[in-house]
């Protein structure tokens, strides 16, 4: 079952999610799973040793998405390979550009450069975490009229083409971990009897949302808290929290997708952290 804890900064969201965890570990109550954002963990790990004390904690597992996918590739295999650094990325970028040079008549005269380099570094960055091959962006730029952007979105797609090809002879690109650890928990369940909790995201990538569904596959019940006051978005997008309901959206349409239920949301009461009515009308009010 998907279930939320919603509420505005300072209602308490972390601390419920913890508590939660807290409590089914010192029942015993199954595998459990902490998830946050990479730059949250070390602050989570401590929060639960000192919630759960030194035997207790070792009943959650805390994980971010690099150290769970690091996690899977040790149990499943997929660990084993040379890590690309940004050096070599560089290098093999470069290396398809010169390849394809007399292929790229936009981006001849720029080939070289250290602009389009990067420019071209970043858009396969991009397209990894959107979990947009190469063969997607051309079969797109096909269905265009024709014109620059056409043009420029074929020539695109075939340089990052030849570059994933270029790493994939001899590398690991850190950036394919994600997507390479869903194929891997296709055909192992990982997440089975285990209760997973998301904290401290306001959004995920397609990369992450494409684990997130197996999650909700696999696992007994996933939550995730959420910094909103509730689900619906009256100011349809405008309003101060129309990304993150958006982002709720997005998981609830992949349970359902997957026939996982939806919980009713818990939505806690606004600037509990706050100690005074001051701070609390300001949390409210300024933006």
């Amino acid at each position: 079952m998907l279930h939320f804890i919603l509420g505005r900064a300072g209602s308490g969201k972390t601390y419920t999610a913890r508590r939660m965890l807290g409590n089914l570990a010192r029942q015993g109550a199954g595998k459990l799973m902490l998830l946050v954002p990479e730059q949250y963990s070390f602050e989570s790990e401590r929060a639960m040793l000192h919630l759960l004390g030194a035997k207790d904690v070792q009943r959650v597992e805390i994980f971010s998405f690099t150290r769970l996918a690091d996690t899977v590739f040790r149990k499943y295999g997929g660990i084993a390979g040379r890590r690309l650094d940004d050096g070599g990325k560089s290098i093999l970028m470069s290396l398809a550009l010169e390849k394809l040079q007399d292929q790229l008549p936009l981006f001849e005269r720029h080939s070289q450069t250290p602009e389009l380099l990067q420019m071209m570094l970043s858009a396969s960055a991009e397209m990894k975490q959107c979990s947009i091959p190469p063969e997607q962006l051309s079969s797109a730029a096909e269905a265009m009229e024709d014109g620059t952007l056409k043009e420029k979105a074929k020539e695109i797609a075939l340089v990052l083409s030849c570059y994933d090809a270029l790493v994939e002879q001899s590398y690991l690109d850190p950036l394919d971990d994600l997507t390479r650890v869903r194929k891997t928990l296709m055909e192992h369940d990982f997440f089975s009897g285990y209760t997973v909790v998301l904290d401290s995201f306001k959004s995920f990538t397609m990369q992450e949302l494409k684990l997130l569904e197996i999650m909700l596959r696999q696992a007994k019940d996933v939550t995730v808290t959420l910094c909103a006051d509730g689900l619906d978005d009256p100011e349809h997008g405008m309003g101060l929290f129309s990304l993150v309901k958006r982002t709720a959206r997005q998981v609830m349409r992949l349970a359902r997708e997957n026939a996982v239920p939806v919980a009713p949301p818990v939505v806690l009461e606004p600037a509990a952290r706050f100690r005074n009515e001051e701070l609390k009308a300001l949390e409210e009010n300024i933006f």
